[in-house]
């Protein structure tokens, strides 16, 4: 999580325990949920912060990244 905080409004790759990846920007955080704006599909989404497995930021990878 903190490597998205980090980002200060940049797209980044998110991937999913789901096996979906995305390019997404963060728009707001609870404590159990992130809401991100998915750059692929136009729309903001709301993903579970436990199905979130990997995150690449600027060309480093955090956690598994496929």
């Amino acid at each position: 999580m903190r490597a998205i905080r980090n980002t200060k409004g940049r797209f980044f790759g998110l991937y999913t325990t789901q096996g979906e990846s995305l390019n997404a920007q963060l728009v707001g955080e609870t404590d159990d949920y992130v809401q991100v704006y998915d750059r692929n599909a136009g729309v903001d989404r709301r993903l579970a912060k436990t199905s979130i497995c990997g995150v690449r930021v600027a060309q480093q990878k955090f956690g598994k990244v496929f």
